[in-house]
C-alpha cells in the first residue's frame, strides 16, 4: 500500500465495495478533490471507526499543507467516475446553496 494519503484513502475505499466507509472516504476524497462536491467533515467522520477516520485525517493534513496534489487528482477522477451518485448529490446541494446565497 502507498504511503500517499490520497493513494492509501483511494486503495482502503477499493476495499469494501458498498459500505458507510467506503462512502465516506468518497466524499472525503470529493471534497478536497473539488470544492464544488463539498460535504460536511461530520458527515464524513462520524460513521467510521479508527482506522478509515485516519485514513481521512492523513488526506486532510496533506491537503493542509500541499494543496492538490497529482495523487489527489487521481483519486478524485477515479472517485468522479465511480461515484456518479455522489457527484449527483453534491451537484444538487451546491446548486441549493447557490440559489440561497
Amino acid at each position: 500500500m502507498s504511503t500517499n494519503p490520497y493513494l492509501a484513502g483511494l486503495h482502503l475505499l477499493k476495499q469494501h465495495p458498498g459500505t458507510k466507509s467506503q462512502v465516506c472516504l468518497a466524499k472525503c476524497i470529493l471534497s478536497l478533490y473539488n470544492t464544488r462536491h463539498a460535504f460536511g467533515i461530520g458527515e464524513i467522520l462520524s460513521p467510521l471507526d479508527s482506522r478509515y477516520s485516519k485514513a481521512v485525517f492523513d488526506m486532510l493534513k496533506a491537503y493542509s499543507e500541499n494543496g492538490a496534489t497529482e495523487e489527489l487528482n487521481h483519486a478524485g477522477e477515479y472517485v468522479t467516475a465511480h461515484f456518479a451518485n455522489l457527484v449527483e448529490q453534491s451537484n444538487a446541494m451546491a446548486e441549493a446553496r447557490s440559489a440561497v446565497g
